[in-house]
């Protein structure tokens, strides 16, 4: 009955509890992070410089170095009648994590019923979506714990969660390792059901607001691919800058529809 992350610090027991142990940065991955009584938790970071960055011109150097502030907030802090929604005003994105190993876990919601928690991130999603604060901000979905999706999901259909019952992949005989990222050419079932639950988002997502969501899959014990996702939040971020010198023509490149994904 305990978490995954359970066996690791068991193992570990010892060292942590020796006087002069300090966390490593997997430790500090796998406590999952602390946040306030209020449910609030905020760091400030910045990017180090690509390699095509360093190339750039001192001058344009300076823009490419500002900081950024990520605050997170606990769903726990969050209830319906949550009026300091209203400090986030001036935020230009917000990043929605839902856990994909969570499709056959059920919690007790706020009425006391035993629900999937797949379909509690669902209500939740739709509730954030939905908010005034956040009616003109992009959004970018962190399907996180893909790992251990793709292991869980060799054992255990989608279709458990009720939301997914019409997931029904034709799987090639002939399929490639698990641990590309291609969807393109044989994926594997991990790949197929990630993509047909981030297409699911997209689609609620374009019928509450009429917009694009942005959509991620990540590992969250594996650093590169969590600054994977957050490099493309700031790739999100920059086209918005950018985007008012682009025409919206009939020759832009640039489509105000949803799309039906982005990986």
């Amino acid at each position: 009955m305990l978490p995954s992350i359970g066996s690791y610090f068991l193992e570990r027991a010892v060292k942590i509890l020796r006087t002069d142990y300090e966390p490593s940065d997997l430790d500090i991955l796998y406590a999952e992070g602390v946040t306030s009584s209020n449910g609030l938790a905020s760091m400030e970071f910045s990017f180090p410089q690509s390699a095509h960055e360093e190339t750039v011109d001192t001058a344009d150097q300076q823009g490419s170095l500002f900081r950024y502030q990520l605050i997170r907030v606990h769903a726990r802090g969050l209830g319906e009648n949550c009026k300091w929604l209203e400090m986030f005003e001036d935020v230009e994105m917000v990043i929605f994590c839902v856990s994909l190993s969570d499709y056959d876990q059920f919690s007790v919601d706020g009425n006391g019923c035993l629900t999937n928690k797949m379909i509690l991130s669902r209500k939740f999603f739709e509730t954030i979506v939905t908010h005034p604060t956040f009616e003109q901000m992009d959004f970018l979905l962190i399907l996180n714990k893909f790992d251990q999706f793709e292991e869980k999901i060799e054992q255990v259909p989608p279709t458990t969660c009720d939301w997914f019952s019409d997931f029904h992949p034709i799987i090639s005989r002939n399929r490639t390792n698990s641990h590309s990222n291609s969807i393109n050419s044989n994926p594997s079932l991990g790949q197929l059901a990630s993509h047909y639950i981030a297409v699911k988002f997209k689609r609620l997502y374009s019928s509450l607001t009429g917009r694009k969501l942005y959509v991620s899959p990540v590992k969250g014990l594996v650093p590169d691919s969590v600054d994977g996702a957050l490099r493309y939040a700031k790739e999100i971020l920059k086209w918005n800058e950018e985007r008012p010198n682009f025409s919206l023509s009939e020759n832009s490149m640039y489509s105000t529809e949803a799309s039906s994904f982005s990986p």
